[in-house]
């Protein structure tokens, strides 16, 4: 007599996973912590070789783990496996730098009993450093497909539940194209689901590391994922969009894709070389994207001439050999009624920042005194940030241009800071992403390059 087909999960979480001895442990506790039982794990590990396969393999002895474990060609084909191998009617995406928080799955399947016509629900992610503290969060906006295509909204896949029943065959990864398969599925279904489909939730779902562990945060990467994600644009556009009007969609979401590639550099190097080649791609494809504008805008060494379509830069990545410091007369300001900011102590000066997650703080003001030759003017800050993170910036009593965010496990560095002769020569200390930062400045000075 057969025995009966046991029933399928209510979730599944497909881990992808290859080399991470390391830091799967974490991620398989915290589905270990979960409050809600029914789920099953669908681990594709593409043999590795140092011990993760291991891991594995003895996780299954108390978790529900399917492994699979072989060479892959890309982590697109890794989850496209898992993808196809799972079998719950909710379905999440792990990778071994995430982890869930202990009501993850609880919640996600709450969020489906009492919504179930939604095919996705999208919550908050949250960031971590080293010692898994976490310092800052993403909340994406809420679903909009024409800015998914244009990659001004990136959704994160780590806190998303997908209905698996619902969205059916169409819950799948392209495994051809090596990176950016997430790209491809948000288009995808935006195109085939209402925006009222994509639901939001005020919640933190899951929390990722924020450093080298993760490729979305190695600068090098980016030109690989622009390259993948321009060929998931040909897939998307050669099923959903009619000819006639395909090249100007594809220029247009092109465009935003080597926006979102500058974006994402600057944050990680704002000194990276490819910044200023992606800005030019994308107003050579999309001349007067407003949204070129505003990212050269508040850049800080750039500039855009919308009447030619042209991106230049004005000042060089860091001072020249001829640079040289001159006397300055230095101004701290700072708004005593703005909650939380406060300076600490003297020596070295030691400031608070508000304690609004992104609240202004300082203003640092650096005027030469008599005599100065002109020249290329910066302010260069010998800064530590001692607790959680530090965004500096030029400043013109409005906006912020050429902002560098500072962390904790940063150390002592040295930041320069280009002061574009239109603007007053002020730099701003804010907080960045977490209230209640602290920073150190052992050092402030004005330099001029007279090259």
């Amino acid at each position: 007599m057969t025995a009966p087909t046991p029933p399928a999960p209510r979730i599944s979480i497909v881990l992808a996973a290859r080399n991470c001895a390391q830091i799967i442990g974490g991620t398989l506790d915290s589905l270990r912590a979960q409050s809600f039982r029914d789920f099953e794990i669908v681990a594709v590990d593409g043999a590795s070789t140092d011990g993760t396969t291991e891991i594995l393999r003895d996780a299954q002895r108390d978790l529900p783990v399917k492994l699979v474990s072989e060479p892959d060609r890309s982590v697109s084909h890794a989850l496209s496996k898992g993808l196809a191998r799972a079998t719950g009617d909710i379905l999440g995406i792990l990778c071994a730098d995430e982890r869930y928080y202990p009501s993850t799955l609880a919640s996600a399947a709450r969020w489906f009993d009492e919504t179930p016509d939604a095919a996705v629900f999208t919550g908050r992610l949250d960031f971590m450093d080293e010692h898994e503290i976490v310092t800052d969060s993403f909340d994406a906006a809420p679903f909009d497909s024409q800015a998914v295509l244009e990659c001004a909204l990136v959704p994160s896949i780590s806190a998303t539940f997908f209905n698996r029943r619902l969205i059916g065959p169409e819950l799948r990864y392209d495994p051809d194209i090596p990176t950016c398969c997430d790209y491809e599925l948000w288009s995808r279904l935006g195109y085939l689901f209402p925006a009222e489909a994509f639901r939001r939730v005020d919640a933190s779902v899951a929390k990722a590391f924020r450093g080298q562990v993760s490729m979305s945060f190695r600068p090098e990467s980016f030109a690989a994922f622009t390259r993948d994600k321009l060929a998931h644009l040909e897939t998307v556009l050669a099923r959903f969009v009619p000819e006639a009007a395909r090249d100007r969609v594809r220029r247009r979401a092109a465009a935003g894709i080597h926006l979102w590639a500058a974006e994402q550099l600057r944050t990680l190097d704002p000194a990276h070389p490819d910044i200023l080649a992606q800005c030019q791609a994308a107003a050579a494809l999309d001349p007067g994207n407003d949204r070129i504008a505003r990212f050269v805008a508040t850049h800080g060494k750039l500039r855009y001439d919308a009447a030619t379509s042209t991106v230049t830069r004005f000042a060089p990545d860091r001072p020249g050999p001829a640079a040289r410091s001159v006397p300055i007369k230095l101004t701290l300001g700072f708004d005593r009624n703005q909650p939380g900011v406060r300076p600490v102590s003297g020596n070295p000066p030691t400031l608070r920042t508000a304690d609004a997650p992104w609240g202004f703080s300082y203003t640092l003001r650096a005027a030469p005194r008599d005599g100065a030759e002109e020249g290329q003017r910066w302010m260069a800050l010998e800064a530590e940030v001692l607790q959680g993170a530090v965004g500096i910036a030029e400043f013109d009593g409005k906006d912020l241009r050429g902002e560098r965010v500072l962390r904790g496990e940063d150390g002592r560095v040295r930041v320069t800071i280009p002061l574009d002769p239109a603007w007053p020569p002020v730099v701003m200390l804010r907080s960045a992403g977490i209230g209640g930062s602290v920073i150190a400045l052992h050092g402030t000075e004005l330099l001029i390059d007279p090259a």
